[in-house]
This record gives structure tokens, C-alpha cells and sequence, in this order.
């Protein structure tokens, strides 16, 4: 019978089997897919990298204007004045809210100041008088300085600014918040803030219609 001559190839003179684990056309496949892998997933990586910087970069005008005005207002109320801290606090007792937003306090602070050059010391003789009278809620302080028509007057201001959003009167009124102004919040459970036409212009000139329940 004759022999199968051995694989002058192998070493020690041996037939390599092309299943085997050690096989070196196995290796070289491996490293072969591994280097056509790498480029795959950067490829990958670029792409999501080119989609979100055009997601950013085609984000309308005035998103982007309102995303930096946000940083510049929460830069600012992270560096608040002392004036602004107290009338915050002098806010919040007056409306018993916790939750008042110190952007939108420092907003109404400075559009009553500038409205009024008085308004910074009316505030602030305020809130010093709560203090030195320990005074908690709003009923208690609107009782003391109902004689006082400078301390009373400027109590009334500040609640005004924060129910309606606005302050000022007529013409010189300056709109500081309308979704979260504090009058919302006493129906907010049962009527959507309007914060868009919900019929034609003028539609609330037509006397509404009257529903009458079955009895």
C-alpha cells in the first residue's frame, strides 16, 4: 500500500488540519475581520457625531437665543444680589409661595425699581419691618401697615406684579411672566392657561352658548 507523502509545508512534517484552532489561515482570517471591524465603527462614530452637530446647527434662531438666555439667567441667579435675596424672601411672604422662580423675581425687582426710584427703599423698609416684627404671613403684615400708605402701598405692588405678570399700568406696563403668573394658579386644576387663540379672532365677543342638563 502506498503512504501519502508528508506536507513539506508543516513543520516536523506534519498535515495541518484547516478546521484546527491553530490553523494559520484561521489567525489570518481573524486578524482580517478585526481590521475591517475597526473602520466600521468609526465610520459609526463619525456619523452620529456629523448627525447630532447638524441637529445643533440647524436648531431654529430663537431656540438657540432662548437656550443661552436661560444660561445667562441661571448664571445670574446663581450670583443674586442681596437686594434681589431679600425681595425674593419679602415675595414669598407676601404671595405664601415656596416656589417662586429667582429669575422671574429679579425681573419684576427690576422693572419696579426702574419704574419707580423709590421702590428699592420702599421694599427694603418692608421687609425690615416684617422682620423686626416678626410678622409670618401676608394677612398679619397687610394689618400692621394699613396706616402706613408708603409700606402698604408698595405691599400691593409687589403682590399685584406677581398674580397678574405685569407691572406698571397702561401704556408704561411691562409684561415680566404670563403662564406663570400666580392668578393662574387658582384655576389651574380646572381652565388651561390661554396661552393661544383657541377660536377665530374675536371669538369671544359671541355670548357663549348655555348648556341645559337632563333632569
Amino acid at each position: 500500500m502506498m503512504q501519502r507523502p508528508p506536507d513539506s509545508s508543516s513543520p516536523s512534517g506534519l498535515v495541518s488540519d484547516p478546521l484546527s484552532s491553530d490553523s494559520p489561515q484561521q489567525h489570518t482570517a481573524s486578524s482580517s475581520d478585526k481590521n475591517h471591524a475597526l473602520p466600521l465603527l468609526s465610520r459609526r462614530n463619525v456619523l452620529l457625531l456629523a448627525g447630532g452637530s447638524f441637529a445643533v446647527m440647524s436648531a431654529p434662531r430663537w431656540l438657540q437665543q432662548a437656550a443661552a438666555q436661560n444660561t445667562v439667567q441661571n448664571a445670574a441667579a446663581t450670583q443674586a444680589s442681596p437686594a434681589d435675596s431679600d425681595f425674593l424672601a419679602l415675595s414669598t411672604l407676601l404671595t405664601a409661595n415656596q416656589k417662586l422662580q429667582p429669575q422671574t423675581s429679579a425681573r419684576t425687582y427690576a422693572a419696579l425699581s426702574a419704574q419707580a426710584p423709590e421702590f428699592q427703599k420702599q421694599a427694603a423698609a418692608l421687609w425690615q419691618f416684617a422682620k423686626a416684627h416678626q410678622l409670618k404671613n401676608v394677612d398679619a403684615l397687610a394689618a400692621a401697615v394699613a396706616n402706613n400708605a408708603e409700606l402698604n402701598a408698595v405691599l400691593h405692588k409687589i403682590i399685584s406684579a406677581w398674580y397678574l405678570g405685569v407691572v406698571g399700568d397702561g401704556p408704561q406696563g411691562k409684561v415680566i411672566a404670563f403662564e406663570s403668573a400666580l392668578m393662574f394658579d387658582q384655576v389651574r386644576d380646572a381652565v388651561v392657561v390661554p396661552t393661544y387663540c383657541r377660536a377665530a379672532p374675536g371669538y369671544w365677543v359671541t355670548k357663549p352658548a348655555v348648556l341645559k342638563a337632563r333632569v
